[in-house]
């Protein structure tokens, strides 16, 4: 018989538990690889050029292992869903909790529109015959049937699969990551031997000048957190461990996520960068995939980076998906949004309401088109950015606050957690200060931001006015045995 109070609540309403270490290693890789190192890797080496590109990206992902052992620290410590959530809340109250949740489902969200866009494009792509005369123009870029067709029947697959039950989703995760790999692996390959790194200079974007190649590492540094992102849909799913894997496991599957990640991206931006002389790569429309085909005339190399960003796009999309829906669900389970979206499926366990809420908006994605990707490039790592910013701040004020609570994965040195909050809160600053390289664009991503804290934040008060659960039953919602 419980004898901590919640008895006297509602029933608290949880999701399966179904997922292995290889399951949240496939769900933290697949989210972060995804499919940006084939649509927009073009503007990676616009700001960097290709060393730059290649050295922020592996400082970025060296530099994010300090947020991510903060991650490592809670996920084990606090193991529920919503992650951020529920981190913030037991550190610092429903408001901030509020705050973190909503700007982290906007990322999560503003990413399945993204890859429902860029499933198209890439279908388009691989199969030449399917590409069609636009319907529409939509910001300046067209809109085809097939595009609107491919990303409405992968969004209709990924929700359908989510809805199903998270064992099935986490396995077809982790197998499609490894397929990434492979096509991966052999194209890299003829890369190195067929290309030139003579091909490379300049290596920096805007020259050899030390203020250049600083330029070059800051507007890499700026966009880092939204390709790294994928690291923290573990903690969303933490709730959905099996009983037979350790806790500090998910720790380590957040750590080796990042590392991979980091190795990842600065080898698929030397491949490209060999292949050609770089500054002609710009041209390209989908860089990595046309930079095999022209400089080497192997079509079936190209065809096999469209591949592997196939599989990248579902991955990574799957994965959000996973992640944007475990927010929205923690939220409304924990009084923060409204309850409708906190219900559980009883067949399958899944957040069936969550999941309706977020295909939806998913569904528009395919609509809107190409103009989306780049708006929401920059206001969602921002959105990233700010999320983990609260994220090592609470690890570090639940180190005074609840000393006792127990760690199964422990960060070693407390100057790690402040290293964390200092690097976060500096790519912050680089994203809104005036003339940074990084900055946010005036004033369309501003807008963005703005326009979804007012929805959110009327969200939060009209659930907040009905007054239908006290601090005690919050509490026990958002964090259950661990509040």
């Amino acid at each position: 018989m419980k004898t901590d109070g919640s008895e006297h609540f509602p029933q608290r309403k949880v999701l399966a538990k179904a997922m292995s270490f290889r399951h949240y290693l496939g769900l933290g890789i697949g989210s972060i690889i995804g499919v940006g190192w084939v649509v927009v890797a073009g503007d990676w080496l616009v700001r960097g050029g290709p060393l730059g590109a290649i050295l922020g990206f592996i400082l970025g992902g060296l530099l994010l292992v300090f947020i991510g052992l903060c991650y490592a620290e809670l996920t084990p410590a606090i193991p529920v869903a919503g992650g951020e959530v529920a981190f913030a809340y037991k550190a610092f109250g429903s408001g901030v909790s509020f705050l973190t949740g909503w700007f982290l489902s906007f990322a999560y969200i503003a990413i399945c529109p993204f890859e429902a866009v860029a499933i198209g494009w890439i279908i388009e792509y691989l199969i030449p015959g399917l590409k069609l005369k636009p319907l529409y123009v939509f910001g300046g870029n067209p809109v085809s049937l097939v595009s609107i067709g491919a990303g409405i029947l992968a969004s209709v697959f990924i929700i359908g699969m989510n809805y199903l039950g998270v064992k099935n989703s986490a396995r077809f995760q982790a197998f499609t990551t490894s397929l990434i790999f492979v096509c991966v692996a052999i194209f890299t390959v003829v890369a190195v031997i067929k290309g030139d790194f003579s091909n490379m200079t300049p290596l920096f974007a805007g020259g050899g000048t030390s203020i250049a190649v600083l330029g070059s590492l800051i507007a890499i540094l700026g966009i880092v957190p939204f390709y790294y992102s994928g690291f923290d849909t573990i903690p969303q799913g933490a709730e959905e461990s099996g009983r037979k894997l350790e806790p500090k496991y998910l720790g380590r599957a957040i750590i080796v996520s990042i590392l991979i990640g980091a190795a990842f991206y600065g080898v698929v931006i030397l491949a490209l960068s060999v292949c050609m002389p770089w500054r002609e790569i710009l041209k390209f429309e989908l860089p990595t995939a046309n930079a095999f085909r022209v400089a080497f005339g192997y079509d079936w190399a190209a065809k096999l980076v469209l591949l592997a960003a196939f599989f990248g796009l579902i991955t990574s999309f799957n994965g959000f998906f996973i992640a944007s829906t475990r927010v929205v669900f923690a939220s409304g389970r924990g009084g923060l949004l409204p309850k409708w979206f906190g219900d559980v499926d009883n067949k399958h366990q899944t957040p069936k309401n969550a999941i309706l809420f977020v295909g939806i908006l998913t569904l528009i994605g395919p609509f809107i088109g190409r103009s989306s990707l780049l708006p929401i490039v920059n206001v969602a790592s921002f959105a990233f950015i700010s999320g983990w910013f609260i994220t090592c701040l609470a690890c570090i004020k639940l180190r005074r606050s609840a000393p006792d609570l127990k760690r199964p994965y422990k960060v070693k040195y407390k100057i790690i957690m402040y290293l964390g909050a200092a690097i976060a809160a500096g790519i912050i600053v680089m994203m809104v200060f005036p003339g940074s390289s990084a900055q946010l664009k005036w004033p369309l991503e501003y807008i963005i931001v703005a326009v979804w804290v007012i929805l959110g934040y009327a969200g939060y008060r009209w659930r907040k006015a009905k007054k239908d659960m006290t601090h005690e039953e919050r509490a026990y919602q958002i964090l259950g045995e661990y509040r």
